[in-house]
């Protein structure tokens, strides 16, 4: 997976809207991301109380 993820970088056009278009993908994926760690952050928390591995655990 991480090679395909390279692979796509190396060959990606560099135009402008090629280059926005990706940065709008990758602040799409960290927003649903962020929301999906909001949702669930407090069953983590009651389970694993203060735990300094409590956000690995989360993600």
């Amino acid at each position: 997976r991480l090679h395909l993820c390279s692979h796509n970088l190396e060959t990606i056009e560099t135009t402008s809207t090629t280059t926005n278009k990706l940065l709008l993908e990758v602040c799409m994926a960290a927003k649903y991301e962020g929301e999906s760690l909001t949702r669930y952050h407090r069953k983590y928390q009651y389970k694993y109380g203060n735990s300094p591995y409590q956000l690995c655990t989360v993600l």
